[in-house]
C-alpha cells in the first residue's frame, strides 16, 4: 500500500466528516490508501457513511495529546508511507498526488509538507514551516523569514503537523512523535530528529491544502498553557541551559 493517512480527531467530528467526504471524492487512480482515525474524544466517533478506505477507527480512553494519538495511529499503519492531517483540512483534487510522487521521486526527502492555505483569510498560514525556533525568532515572530510564502520548493528544518508526510521506515527509525508533547512543537521535534538522520525536509508549495482550523481548544489559558508547556520542553531539548534561563526571563518579562 502506498499511504496510510492518520486522522486525530478531538471536537472536531463534523470537520472530520466533511474531510472523509473530500477524500472519498479525490478517488485516487495511480496509488493505494487507507485512513485510520484516532479518537481523542470521549464521545465515540463514527462516520456519516461506509467508506471502504477507512480501515480502522482506535478509541482511546481519554485526550493522549497529538503526537500519542499520531503514534498509535502509525502502528497500525500498512502504507509505506505515512501522511499526517488534521480533521479541519482540504486538499485540491490532485494535491495529495503530487506530494506523493514527489516524495517517492526524491529518496533524500524524510519529510513533505504542502502549502497550507488559511481559509478565513484565503492567504498562506503564517508559521507553518521554516527555521528551529530560536529566542531570535520568538522575539521577531520570523518577521525576516518567511519560507511559507515561496512559490518553489525550498529547504526548511520543520513543517506543520496540519499536513506532514513522511516515509514510514523513517518515522519508525526516530521512535515517531516524542510524546512528552502533548500538544505544539511536537511536529518540529519529529522533523528536527529526521533531519538529524541526514533527511531533508521540503516545504512543498506545488501542493496545496485549506486548513479551517477548527478550534478544538474551549479555554484559550489552557491552549496558551500547552503552548509555553511545549515551547519550554523544546528549548530544554534543542537548545543550551542559558537559552532556556532567557527564555524564561523573557516570560517574566512579557507576562
Amino acid at each position: 500500500m502506498n499511504l496510510s493517512v492518520i486522522l486525530v480527531n478531538y471536537r472536531s467530528a463534523k470537520w472530520l466528516n466533511a474531510c472523509l467526504v473530500i477524500l472519498k471524492e479525490l478517488q485516487f487512480s495511480k496509488f493505494s490508501f487507507e485512513v485510520i482515525i484516532v479518537n481523542n474524544d470521549q464521545e465515540k466517533f463514527k462516520p456519516k457513511k461506509d467508506y471502504s478506505f477507512v480501515s480502522k477507527i482506535i478509541q482511546n480512553k481519554r485526550n493522549l495529546g497529538f503526537g500519542s494519538a499520531n503514534n498509535i495511529g502509525a502502528t497500525k499503519a500498512l502504507g509505506r508511507n505515512l501522511l499526517f492531517l488534521n480533521p479541519d483540512t482540504v486538499f485540491k483534487k490532485d494535491s495529495i498526488e503530487k506530494l506523493l510522487f514527489f516524495l517517492e521521486k526524491n529518496p533524500r526527502i524524510g519529510v513533505l509538507s504542502p502549502k497550507i492555505i488559511q481559509a478565513s483569510r484565503g492567504q498562506a498560514q503564517p508559521f507553518t514551516c521554516g527555521r528551529k525556533t530560536s529566542l531570535l525568532g520568538i522575539l521577531f515572530r520570523n518577521t525576516f523569514f518567511k519560507p511559507w510564502n515561496n512559490k518553489s520548493p525550498i529547504l526548511v528544518d520543520w513543517v506543520s503537523g496540519t499536513a506532514l508526510l513522511t516515509r514510514k521506515y523513517i518515522y519508525d527509525k526516530v521512535c515517531g512523535f516524542d510524546e512528552n508533547f502533548f500538544m505544539y512543537f511536537e511536529d518540529q521535534d519529529l522533523c528536527l530528529r529526521i533531519k538529524k538522520l541526514g533527511y531533508d525536509i521540503v516545504f512543498f508549495p506545488k501542493s496545496t491544502v485549506l486548513h479551517y482550523d477548527g478550534k478544538c481548544w474551549p479555554d484559550t489559558k489552557k491552549q496558551k498553557n500547552a503552548f509555553y508547556k511545549a515551547q519550554d520542553y523544546f528549548f530544554k531539548k534543542h537548545h543550551r541551559r542559558y537559552k532556556c534561563f532567557i527564555l524564561k526571563v523573557l516570560k517574566q518579562i512579557a507576562l
